[in-house]
């Protein structure tokens, strides 16, 4: 089986073999570094989006928060008074129309 990393040549003293094993070392720990930068370069546009989409989420949420909405105790109040407002027409209209 042979090695995906071609030998150097056989007249090549032993100084001149290292110095090729840790030229293809450095390139291949170049290109792990490059791969590597990249990734980061990555993540930190992903994380910047995500601080983008968390400041828009507060300013969504706190706008929300501002709206005035319909608490229980309005929804009682509103429901009550309805029904006195009926209540107090039944006898004024039962003789209208009797």
């Amino acid at each position: 089986m042979t090695s995906p990393i071609a030998e150097p040549p056989a007249s090549a003293d032993g100084a001149t073999t290292v110095l090729i094993m840790l030229a293809r070392v450095e390139g291949k720990l170049d290109v792990v570094a490059a791969q590597h930068g990249a990734q980061l370069t990555e993540h930190t546009r992903r994380l910047d989006d995500q601080g983008r989409r968390a400041d828009d989420l507060d300013d969504r949420l706190r706008a929300l928060e501002i709206r005035p909405t319909l608490t229980p105790a309005r929804m009682l109040a509103a429901v009550a008074g309805t029904a006195a407002v009926v209540g107090a027409l039944t006898p004024f209209l039962d003789r209208l129309y009797s």
